[in-house]
C-alpha cells in the first residue's frame, strides 16, 4: 500500500495519538476502512473534536461539564456515530469503489 504526503488538509502527525484512540474506542469502526476513511477531509471533523476532548484544561481555565462545544457535537450522539461507522465501512470497506481502485 503506498502513503501519500501528508498536505494542509490532512491530518497532521501531532495528531497520531488521537487517531489511534479513535480506532480503539471502536466509535468508527475498528477495520481497514477506518484508515482509509481517516485520511480523508470527511474525518477531519471528528479529528478535532476527538483531540479536543483529550486536550487537557489550560491553566486558570474553568472546566463547565454543561458548556457546549461546537467541536464536541460531532462525536455527542451515539446513534449519529453507529450510524457514521455503518456509512464508513459501505463506502471505504472491502468491496468499495474506493477499495477496488487499488
Amino acid at each position: 500500500m503506498t502513503r501519500t504526503r501528508l498536505t494542509a488538509n490532512q491530518p497532521s502527525c501531532s495528531n497520531a495519538q488521537t487517531v489511534n484512540d479513535m480506532f480503539e474506542v471502536g466509535w468508527f469502526g475498528q477495520g481497514p476502512a477506518f484508515w482509509r476513511w481517516i485520511e480523508t477531509e470527511a474525518a477531519h471533523p471528528y479529528i478535532r473534536a476527538c483531540a479536543a476532548m483529550r486536550r487537557a484544561p489550560h491553566l486558570n481555565e474553568l472546566f463547565d461539564a454543561l458548556a457546549h462545544d461546537s467541536e464536541m457535537s460531532a462525536i455527542e450522539d451515539p446513534d449519529h456515530l453507529a450510524k457514521l461507522a455503518v456509512s464508513i465501512e459501505a463506502d471505504y470497506g472491502a468491496g468499495s469503489t474506493m477499495d477496488t481502485a487499488r
